[in-house]
């Protein structure tokens, strides 16, 4: 008997405690976008903020302009458990420094980085978002725009053991490496032959020509600047086959190399350009 008793008490003590739910305020904000409420008319102060430190959320007397927040029917709108009414509760956003007034001057709307109001609770954009507009940097100076410099800017996905097995993460999803890496930031780790590709082996170099004919595109995923192969044909003194006919160069007609360069002029500039002078035909031709 005394057993149940003390259940029953432990019980009847147990059951305020589970009747005072934590208030959570759930903003319809599909609601207020059909009742055409525009994002300004609550978050009057977003347009001129230039960081994310504090709070830009409308309080109750701009709830008060179009509700009657005496009435716990209205409330109920919001408030999950109206007798216990709290505050909303405010999550930091990681771009501790990001600022609305610069992207409101340019007249970027609310719902390019939020979605669709329409669609229910606005979304707190990524980094895929801020790539839609903002360019991958070497140094990570655009990420310094936005985040304070304290912050880890490192994903948790990279753990000690990330060096290791990342190239299988790339391989199956290259565009999320590419929002805060670029083409030279995989280029300076491999450079080396202990981190080549698996395609370059050990005698790539004699028999590359014939995969950088069939497969260009895989070739400019690592190497897109093309004074990459002129640069290394150009040091190893490594020339096209036609180039060693005995008639490619004559001083009378000018040769075999006269007849490519007037049937196809381009293939002579893919190697023999200057930048943005002349090419180096102006060497021997004259300016």
């Amino acid at each position: 008997m005394m057993r149940i008793a003390t259940v029953f008490g432990l019980t009847m003590t147990a059951l305020p405690l589970l009747a005072q739910t934590p208030d959570v305020i759930i903003m319809p904000h599909d609601t207020h976008f059909e009742a055409d409420v525009a994002c300004a008319d609550c978050h009057s102060d977003i347009a001129g903020s230039t960081d994310a430190l504090s709070r830009r959320l409308p309080d109750m007397d701009v709830c008060a302009d179009c509700h009657d927040v005496d009435d716990e029917e209205q409330c109920a709108d919001c408030h999950t458990n109206v007798e216990e009414a709290g505050d909303y509760r405010f999550r930091a956003y990681g771009a501790a420094l990001f600022g609305h007034r610069a992207h409101t001057e340019r007249g970027i709307d609310c719902a390019t980085c939020h979605d669709n109001p329409a669609a229910g609770h606005p979304v707190m954009p990524g980094k895929a978002e801020c790539r839609a507009c903002h360019e991958t940097s070497d140094d990570y100076a655009g990420c310094a725009m936005c985040h304070a410099p304290d912050f880890e800017l490192r994903p948790v996905d990279h753990d000690p053991d990330w060096i290791h097995h990342h190239g299988l993460h790339s391989r199956l999803d290259r565009d999320a490496c590419m929002r805060c890496h670029t083409r030279s930031t995989c280029q300076e780790c491999h450079a080396g032959d202990n981190v080549r590709p698996r395609s370059h082996d050990l005698d790539f170099a004699f028999g590359h020509a014939l995969e950088a004919r069939d497969h260009t595109s895989d070739c400019f995923a690592c190497h897109a600047d093309p004074g990459y192969c002129n640069d290394c044909h150009a040091s190893e003194r490594i020339m096209p086959l036609n180039h060693s006919r005995t008639d490619w160069l004559s001083l009378g007609d000018g040769g075999r190399h006269a007849e490519e360069g007037a049937f196809d002029l381009e293939s002579c500039v893919a190697c023999h350009d200057a930048g943005d002078a002349e090419p180096s035909c102006a060497e021997c031709h004259g300016r």
